[in-house]
């Protein structure tokens, strides 16, 4: 069914201009204006209310065109304002979800050690990860301010909580075989920012106090990390969907472009009139 906007602003405006000494009003302004343009008013009483409404020379009537012309080029400029975003959402989305499989065959580096790894192995692992995962948060972090392109945005930020979840998480190591705290028992932790931070110290502790729970600590957390990138970078999953989503949404915008643009382009509230008989 095919909804004329341009009519409905029309009525909707009328409840601006037409109200009786009640403050009611049920003018169909529409057919109001085009009467007057036809001379056709069906009474006294509704000639009336048109002549005051429009006055005598049409140069409210034309004022009322002008405005509507106006509306339309806003309600245009917002509309293709939002299609750009959600393109542009598209797009970074789909370079999120590209480097978070990247991010999860990298973490894979830390399932390889062994306990008789050289500790310098150990240790260049372990910060090829952080360097890898501050890149990534670094890259995206922007888009997750508020206001920005991602703010609230689901299916990014649950990427993004997950997998910081999985590297801060205690259960890597308890009761797993590796250090009670995880990672964070081996010098790993936060900033306020969202950064990855390495303290050598504590890392050279945690391994000289025990080398192999320091090497599956490792081990679980690129096991676990892995699993959650490979689900979130999935076909099907939420992120994968909101790709879908809003390239269709910028697919369909393309397709009725000429449509729209002849609903609400310059000139369509007169191409209207014509059409309908008015002049």
């Amino acid at each position: 069914m095919k909804i004329d906007l341009a009519a409905f602003r029309l009525n909707a405006l009328s409840t601006l201009t037409a109200n009786d000494s009640k403050g009611s009003s049920n003018t169909d302004f529409l057919s109001a204006l085009l009467n007057a343009r036809m001379g056709n008013l069906p009474d006294a009483a509704g000639a009336t209310g048109a002549i005051s409404l429009l006055g005598d020379t049409g140069s409210q009537i034309q004022s009322v065109l002008s405005q509507l012309e106006a509306s339309n080029a806003a309600f245009l400029r917002r509309y293709n304002a939002r299609v750009d975003a959600i393109g542009d959402e598209a797009q970074v989305l789909t370079r999120l979800r590209e480097r978070v499989a990247e991010l999860g065959t990298a973490s894979q580096g830390l399932s390889g050690l062994r306990v008789d790894s050289a500790d310098t192995d150990i240790k260049a692992a372990l910060q090829d990860f952080i360097a890898r995962y501050n890149a990534w948060d670094s890259e995206f972090d922007p888009y997750f301010e508020d206001g920005a392109l991602l703010d609230d945005v689901q299916a990014g930020e649950t990427a993004r909580f997950s997998l910081r979840r999985e590297v801060g998480s205690i259960f890597h190591g308890a009761g797993n075989g590796g250090f009670d705290r995880g990672l964070t028992a081996m010098g790993v932790s936060f900033s306020s920012d969202g950064q990855l931070r390495f303290d050598e110290a504590s890392f050279d502790a945690a391994l000289g106090s025990d080398r192999a729970a320091a090497v599956q600590t490792l081990s679980n957390v690129a096991r676990a990390f892995g699993d959650a990138a490979e689900m979130l970078s999935a076909d099907g999953h939420l992120l994968a969907r909101r790709i879908d989503n809003a390239q269709r949404a910028v697919d369909w915008a393309a397709d009725n472009r000429d449509d729209l643009n002849a609903e609400f382009g310059p000139g369509a509230v007169a191409a209207r009139l014509r059409r309908a008989g008015y002049s």
